[in-house]
């Protein structure tokens, strides 16, 4: 079945797979990179990723942690890490422990990595990821993809505004993710009360913004593809360097 929600954008430097809708599934792949971002029920072009950088714990960013080491372990593969944020990794070490219990198994290629604010982890071709935090119910990281002095990519995960207000990094990234749940007029008061965004909150900003290319991703279930032209799981804007 053609799944309609998956998209596929080139960006100047790299492609970004996945797909994005609020409550039921966010992951994106960057194969440049060898990296991917949340990985939602975690597809089969998640498992090759070697490096997982996950914003929280609710399940729609997350649920597929168990499989993804599985199959890693199934398919006898390097070493893999879960990045988290630090107040989650014992409660996802503890998850992993009781799956592997359950399939008398043992998930000996996936690790788990806590991170902090400020804490920068290599990746591949001399990049690096910097974690910022985001403002949501739970412990939430954004992340930040540098290259030397340059900001290639930064992603929200799910936040309110405030991320807006407290970090200035996102505004200068080449390609910003950011997530926007609600679009419609009357939404406003449901974005404050679950720390997610609405597109009000954005166009507050709209003359911070440097960035090439702006993709909005996580919008709500609420809204039918064929409501309106605005409102559907994934949107970009661009400009000229």
């Amino acid at each position: 079945m053609l799944d309609k929600d998956f998209f596929s954008l080139q960006t100047d430097r790299f492609r970004i797979e996945g797909r994005s809708r609020s409550g039921h599934e966010t992951f994106f792949r960057i194969r440049e990179l060898g990296i991917a971002l949340d990985l939602g029920r975690c597809p089969d072009l998640i498992v090759s990723a070697p490096q997982v950088f996950i914003t929280h714990a609710h399940v729609d960013h997350c649920a597929g942690m168990a499989f993804y080491a599985a199959q890693r372990h199934l398919q006898r593969m390097p070493l893999g890490r879960l990045y988290v944020p630090e107040e989650a990794a014992g409660g996802v070490r503890e998850l992993l422990a009781m799956h592997e219990r359950l399939a008398n198994t043992h998930f000996d290629r996936t690790e788990v990595v806590g991170l902090g604010l400020g804490e920068v982890v290599r990746i591949a071709r001399g990049r690096e990821v910097v974690v910022h935090r985001a403002s949501h119910r739970v412990p939430t990281n954004a992340y930040e993809i540098r290259e030397n002095d340059t900001s290639l990519l930064f992603y929200t995960g799910d936040t309110d505004r405030a991320i807006f207000e407290r970090n200035e990094a996102m505004f200068k990234a080449e390609v910003l993710i950011v997530e926007c749940s609600f679009m419609a007029d009357g939404d406003q008061a449901r974005a404050v009360k679950y720390k997610h965004m609405h597109f009000d909150d954005i166009a507050d900003f709209a003359e911070r913004f440097e960035n090439r290319m702006v993709v909005l991703s996580h919008f709500s279930r609420r809204y039918a593809r064929s409501s309106s032209p605005r409102r559907f799981c994934f949107a970009s804007i661009s400009r000229s360097a």
